[in-house]
């Protein structure tokens, strides 16, 4: 089944169908915050149209003291919100996952961090890419991964 992950961002949202058909949605962080999230949805759109995928994975936003703010929570639910909306007027099942909860899947002893996530898919399917550029995909990989994994079960 055809599934597309996001890594949502207001800056850089990372996005995967497989390894060839994966990218960033980039957001100008000087725009105003509701055009922010038109040209998000503009974006997302076209993703959508041109990939068709019948299942929307997700990383679900969530606020643990100590851990970020409580307005950056507020912010990204917002383009969580529009791509769920978005996701949903097109018929495709939306999938909400935690990043913790993703990164489980890959089996790793003790806690798993971004940069963890990024070498595994980089080294094990021999991409050539860098952290800095690549760590969104391979974020959105994991979601897509953890979810194609749970189905198999």
């Amino acid at each position: 089944m055809k599934t597309l992950a996001l890594d949502i961002s207001t800056k850089s949202t990372g996005w995967f169908v497989d390894k060839e058909n994966c990218g960033i949605i980039q957001i100008d962080k000087g725009l105003e915050f509701t055009k922010k999230l038109v040209l998000f949805r503009k974006e997302l759109n076209k993703i959508l149209k041109q990939y068709k995928p019948k299942v929307v994975v997700m990383e679900d936003v969530y606020y643990r003291r100590g851990f970020g703010s409580i307005h950056t929570v507020k912010i990204l639910s917002k383009f969580g919100g529009v791509a769920t909306e978005l996701a949903a007027s097109k018929r495709m099942k939306v999938v909400l996952m935690t990043a913790t909860a993703a990164r489980k899947t890959l089996e790793f002893e003790g806690r798993v961090t971004k940069e963890d996530v990024f070498k595994y898919f980089n080294s094990e399917f021999d991409m050539g890419w860098n952290f800095k550029e690549h760590n969104d995909i391979t974020d959105a990989w994991v979601l897509q991964f953890a979810y194609v994994n749970s189905c198999e079960k």
